[in-house]
């Protein structure tokens, strides 16, 4: 089963990935299935991308040059093209694109998958958002909140978590607990964390990334089976998306 498989993903979805724990991967592992399936797609973030992680596309076209028919050349190339903001000179890293950019992608390419990395967590796996994100457009029909399965029973400080005094507000443990279940069940599903501005009429589906890493899957399927007490998350997805199979787990209600 593919990752887009497991979101139960249509050709001309509109995705917000936030979190922590590997959504930058996820983002062009799904753009990557897309065209293999034989789709186009059309990946950007609302926050930052690194320079590493710009050159995993096929293509990349700055917002200053994200003109209808320059970015459907490049779909007509690659079948995938990433649209970014400015790029910082010296650090490589590009700003990302504004919500009227992102609104004209959809309506220049209504029946193109557009996949956006709405956050940012500073390479840790678990996180909580600030006031001022995530930036998920209207037009999103999928939300996939992600989390990385390898802060479980880790500290719950800033060597793990982004923003962990968030963490600790949303979920009720105190700073320094050990990373469980319940605690992030709480955070993801909470809606001023991982449903933060979910827009009317999206699905959320919660990725939790490599578990693969874990010494067995309890602590993920306690997770996913806690998360799913709560109506608005549709499914739980526990993935291993570097991997040459991305899906391990499919979890429902």
């Amino acid at each position: 089963m593919t990752l887009a498989d497991a979101l139960r993903m249509t050709a001309d979805e509109v995705v917000a990935l936030v979190g922590g724990g590997g959504k930058t991967t996820a983002m062009f592992r799904l753009a990557r299935e897309v065209v293999d399936g034989g789709g186009r797609a059309i990946t950007t973030t609302t926050t930052r991308i690194f320079g590493a992680q710009i050159a995993l596309a096929p293509t990349h076209i700055p917002a200053a040059d994200a003109t209808r028919e320059r970015i459907a050349a490049a779909l007509a190339g690659h079948g995938h093209v990433l649209v970014i903001g400015p790029t910082e000179a010296g650090s490589g890293k590009a700003e990302g694109v504004s919500l009227d950019l992102f609104r004209r992608l959809r309506d220049w390419f209504p029946d193109v998958c557009l996949l956006n990395e709405a956050d940012g967590s500073r390479m840790r796996p678990f996180k909580a958002p600030a006031d001022y994100e995530p930036v998920i457009p209207t037009q999103t029909t999928l939300v996939v909140p992600v989390v990385g399965a390898d802060v479980l029973g880790k500290p719950l400080d800033d060597v793990n978590v982004h923003r962990p005094e968030l963490v600790s507000a949303l979920s009720g443990a105190a700073l320094g607990t050990t990373i469980t279940p319940e605690i992030v069940a709480r955070v993801l599903a909470h809606p001023e964390g991982g449903r933060k501005g979910v827009p009317a009429g999206a699905r959320v589906i919660v990725l939790i990334n490599k578990v693969e890493n874990l010494p067995d899957r309890a602590l993920a399927r306690e997770t996913a089976e806690r998360l799913l007490r709560d109506r608005a998350i549709h499914s739980v997805v526990l993935g291993a998306v570097r991997g040459e199979k991305p899906v391990l787990e499919v979890c429902m209600r």
